[in-house]
């Protein structure tokens, strides 16, 4: 019943309705609003299909409507119950905007045409604020700001993504007078994957080379966003063979020397047009 209402209101929008073009834009910015409070802020047992219809629908038509600002506004409020859903969302508005740019340098480098007008909406500052405080998160929050940012294909996220790849040693804390060895502290593996698609899609090699050593008899699982086309579990190597194999456009390789190989000749620059394409959990 809750997905189906999501579909009606959907269903609302579409729908050309009398009077001025003003009235309509209205009712849309409030059926977004609607969405935005009953299903990506709201707390309770709402089941996952629901929350990722509204989000996608948010996200969709919040992005030209300027309610990414409203988005941002609740996310700058560091209420956690609704951090993750307001991450969610703006990463898929980000995705879009990724796109556009994608179009808009391909219309000045070989002036292709695309069928609409590609345009981005947000600005730089939605990046920012998800770097900074995602470089706050704790282990379970920190695998959505990852995927938030690996689709948004932003260059003001590399040092964000290292950070995860790289194991971080905290100082030992002191008890009485025996001495403590320092703490390791890595990210999960699925942070980690995100981190390394995110690197690898900006061109960089450390992204490329970590894909490249766990996509073969790696034991992790990648959870909240598997590349498209990935078998379901969200198995860590069959996750990063799907990311190369979108990476490169090659589709043959599934060993990890067959990878390496590749990564020898292959083209950096090549990496930035491509994008790894996320599902949802």
């Amino acid at each position: 019943m809750v997905c189906r209402n999501v579909f009606l209101m959907l269903a609302a929008c579409a729908v050309v309705r009398g009077g001025s073009a003003v009235a309509q834009d209205l009712h849309a910015d409030q059926v977004t609003q609607h969405l935005f409070e009953q299903y990506v802020v709201r707390q309770g047992k709402i089941n996952t299909e629901s929350v990722m219809a509204a989000t996608h629908l948010v996200a969709e038509r919040g992005r030209e409507s300027g309610f990414w600002k409203n988005v941002l506004a609740e996310f700058q409020r560091d209420n956690p119950p609704s951090e993750i859903g307001c991450v969610r969302v703006l990463g898929k508005m980000l995705a879009a905007d990724a796109a556009a740019r994608d179009a808009l340098r391909r219309q000045k480098e070989t002036g292709e045409v695309s069928a609409g007008i590609p345009r981005v909406f947000l600005g730089a500052e939605v990046v920012a604020a998800l770097v900074e405080r995602g470089g706050k998160a704790d282990c379970f929050r920190s695998d959505h700001y990852a995927i938030a940012l690996a689709r948004a294909r932003a260059p003001e996220a590399r040092g964000f993504f290292q950070s995860i790849l790289r194991e971080r040693v905290l100082p030992a804390n002191p008890v009485g007078r025996a001495e403590v060895a320092p703490v390791r502290w890595r990210h999960s593996d699925s942070t980690q994957f995100h981190a390394a698609v995110g690197l690898a899609q900006l061109g960089d090699a450390e992204g490329i080379a970590w894909l490249i050593e766990h996509c073969e008899f790696s034991q992790g699982t990648v959870t909240n966003a598997s590349p498209q086309g990935a078998p379901r579990g969200g198995d860590l190597s069959a996750c990063c063979v799907e990311a190369l194999r979108q990476l490169s456009k090659e589709h043959q390789r599934t060993s990890r020397a067959e990878w390496a190989a590749w990564w020898k000749s292959a083209d950096s620059k090549r990496l930035l047009d491509p994008a790894v394409s996320f599902g949802d959990p």
